[in-house]
């Protein structure tokens, strides 16, 4: 029984540290596009003009990640803008609102390889974490609130292009609770946000362990 239980936890040693050589970390640049699905507002009011379902149109982003692989696990630090414009009816354009608008969106993520191709270097993996999503534009910069905390569910692929240069494609989606404060000090009801970021990378490994 002893014999049993020493066998299980060297297994269990084997499978958590990752072995010799076998930690690398990346770094990589990245851009892609920004798809966010719910509305900000179901309705809000500027002056007179009622404005429904104020939203923000998809665009393009750009980024970074710093990731440590420890074999099939990752722990990844990424970081986002994203450019856009809020989707609005043509009267309250007329009206003097200014469209643009920004995201901010930044996680820390655990990553985990379930799949590794066989005499291939491709992988695919899983990632969740956690981090923050923050607004911003000449409008949205005059409520309070557009920062929140936000989840992060995705997956994407890997492919080894050299021992130390990899192409990554990757989809997350941040998960948040918009719940601002307008100009009048009213606050607004939440609104479940999500925010799908669909990126092609460039990771170099710049510190392999050995």
């Amino acid at each position: 029984m002893l014999r049993r239980m020493t066998l299980v936890a060297g297994l269990i040693g084997a499978l958590a540290v990752p072995a010799h050589g076998q930690v690398t970390v990346g770094l990589s640049a990245f851009g892609g596009g920004y798809l966010p699905v719910s509305d900000l507002f179901d309705r809000t009011r500027l002056g007179s003009l009622p404005i429904l379902n104020l939203g923000q149109e998809p665009g393009f982003l750009v980024g970074g990640r710093l990731t440590v692989w420890l074999s099939r696990l990752a722990v990844e630090a990424e970081a986002a803008y994203a450019l856009s414009r809020l989707d609005m009816p043509e009267q309250a354009k007329e009206y003097g609102v200014e469209d643009n608008a920004g995201v901010f969106l930044g996680s820390l993520n655990v990553l985990y390889v379930f799949f590794q191709a066989p005499f291939s270097p491709l992988s695919l993996y899983v990632s969740g974490g956690a981090g923050l999503v923050s607004r911003g534009g000449d409008y949205l910069d005059t409520y309070e609130g557009t920062t929140d905390v936000t989840g992060a569910v995705g997956a994407g692929l890997r492919f080894g292009l050299r021992p130390l240069m990899h192409v990554r494609f990757d989809i997350r989606d941040y998960v948040s609770s918009f719940k601002p404060t307008n100009p009048q000090e009213e606050e607004l009801d939440a609104k479940l946000q999500n925010d799908i970021i669909a990126t092609l990378a460039l990771e170099f490994a710049f510190s392999p362990m050995r």
